[in-house]
């Protein structure tokens, strides 16, 4: 969690925010064991929390992306009726502690990013579509916060699945960086890399009461939608 300081730093700064970041020396150590041992399925959608390669598809050919948007809870609900999605969770990413837990992650010393994995079908949408959904219901020029949401659990991050669709990503942000100066917000601080090499290269699962929480409590805080800024698939 940011402290009060951070906050008001933040909130007073013209441009992106950036929160101190741990290494791997100084992050969290975590837990032995994950924080969601035996998810239960996707409560909106039906299907399991798996990652695209998990034998729980029968072999589908799947593939999968883990993007940061700011607080998780929102982030999720963009893709539960997107055409092509089969599954989509809730965890974390990008950083460097084991297993970590929610509170964990709130400290900012565990160097995960509030993440949503996306898994979907790339016959029926694609890669650059998601990031599309992505990139317009959110503000990917705030550095390490999310609105008034500060720290860098927060930050805007695009984790890939494979070298192949990193590429993709940095093709569709690089042709949309310059909408978002022209329109106003200003310079895309968004984290693009792939997952395998960010941080200690994997993706936790988040706790039962995050996993579709604004499914489970649709009065819940969500900072997400339209940012007002059309990031067009056709050109990339």
């Amino acid at each position: 969690m940011s402290s009060l300081f951070e906050r008001m730093m933040a909130l007073n700064t013209r441009g992106p925010f950036r929160a101190e970041r741990v290494d791997a020396n100084s992050a969290l150590k975590g837990g032995k064991h994950p924080v969601l041992p035996n998810p239960q399925p996707n409560a909106v959608l039906g299907t399991p929390l798996a990652g695209a390669n998990d034998p729980v598809w029968d072999g589908r050919a799947l593939d999968e992306i883990v993007l940061g948007m700011g607080c998780f809870w929102g982030a999720e609900r963009m893709f539960w009726d997107v055409d092509g999605v089969v599954g989509t969770s809730v965890g974390y990413a990008g950083g460097w502690t084991q297993n970590p837990t929610y509170r964990e992650v709130c400290t900012g010393r565990t160097g995960h990013a509030e993440v949503v994995r996306v898994v979907f079908d790339p016959e029926v949408v694609s890669v650059e579509e998601i990031l599309k959904i992505d990139f317009e219901n959110h503000n990917p020029t705030q550095g390490d916060r999310q609105g008034n949401d500060v720290g860098s659990q927060y930050r805007s991050a695009v984790y890939t699945s494979s070298p192949e669709q990193q590429k993709r990503a940095e093709a569709a942000v690089a042709a949309w960086k310059q909408r978002f100066v022209d329109a106003g917000p200003g310079e895309v601080t968004t984290e693009v890399s792939e997952l395998a090499t960010t941080g200690d290269g994997h993706y936790y699962l988040a706790e039962d009461e995050h996993q579709q929480y604004l499914h489970k409590n649709p009065g819940g805080y969500c900072n997400h939608g339209p940012n007002g800024v059309s990031c067009p698939v056709g050109v990339i």
